[in-house]
C-alpha cells in the first residue's frame, strides 16, 4: 500500500475545458494505468522506452505503479471518463540518482491526447517538485527524431547535453529552492 503522501502534492485543474486531478501515481493505480498503456500507439511506446513493443508488459505495469517515493515520483493526470469512472490521460516521472541531487525524468501522454499541453503540464508539476526537494539537476533521453518532445523540453530550459546514437541527451540546471521549502 503506498504511503499517504501531503495533499499539497495534488492539484485541481481545468484542462481545455475538462476538470483533471495531477495526483502521486498510487499502488491502486495499476488497472487504471493498464488501460492508459493500452491507449498508447506502439510509435509512441517506441519514442518513450526506445525498443518496439505492442504493449508494456504485466511487471512493468506493476513496477510502473508501485514506486518508493523515496528515490522516484511519478505524477498522473487523470479525469473521469463519460461513465463517471477515472482514468488515466497521462504520467510523467523522475527516478532519483544515488545521491538523490538529480534525476532522470520522462513523460508520457495518451496518444489521442498528444499536443494540447498535458505533457507540458505534467513536466511542470515535476520540475516543481523535484526543485521543492532539493534536486540540482534532471536530465532526460529523447530520440532525436522525436521533435514534439525536443521542443517541449527546450522550451522548459533543458538544453542539449550529449549526442549519441540517435538519442539526445537533455539536461536542466534546478535553482536552489528556498530555505524554507528544503526544511
Amino acid at each position: 500500500m503506498s504511503p499517504r503522501l501531503p495533499d499539497a502534492l495534488h492539484a485541481r485543474l481545468n484542462h481545455r475545458g475538462r476538470r483533471i486531478v495531477v495526483r502521486p501515481i498510487r499502488d491502486d493505480d495499476l488497472a487504471r494505468y493498464r488501460r492508459f498503456a493500452a491507449r498508447i500507439s506502439p510509435q509512441d511506446l517506441y519514442r518513450r522506452f526506445f525498443s518496439f513493443q505492442r504493449e508494456l508488459p504485466e511487471a512493468q505495469l506493476v513496477r510502473f505503479t508501485h514506486i518508493d517515493y523515496e528515490r522516484e515520483m511519478a505524477f498522473v493526470a487523470t479525469a473521469l471518463d463519460g461513465g463517471g469512472a477515472e482514468e488515466t490521460l497521462g504520467v510523467v516521472r523522475a527516478c532519483a540518482d544515488a545521491d538523490g541531487e538529480g534525476a532522470e525524468v520522462a513523460v508520457l501522454v495518451r496518444s489521442d491526447l498528444k499536443g494540447q499541453g498535458l505533457g507540458r503540464l505534467l513536466m511542470q508539476k515535476l520540475i516543481g517538485y523535484c526543485c521543492r526537494r532539493g534536486m540540482r539537476r534532471l536530465w532526460m533521453s529523447v530520440l532525436c527524431d522525436n521533435l514534439p518532445m525536443l521542443r517541449l523540453a527546450a522550451s522548459l530550459g533543458f538544453r542539449p547535453t550529449r549526442n549519441e546514437r540517435n538519442i539526445e541527451e537533455m539536461s536542466l540546471e534546478l535553482p536552489a529552492p528556498p530555505a524554507a521549502a528544503r526544511g
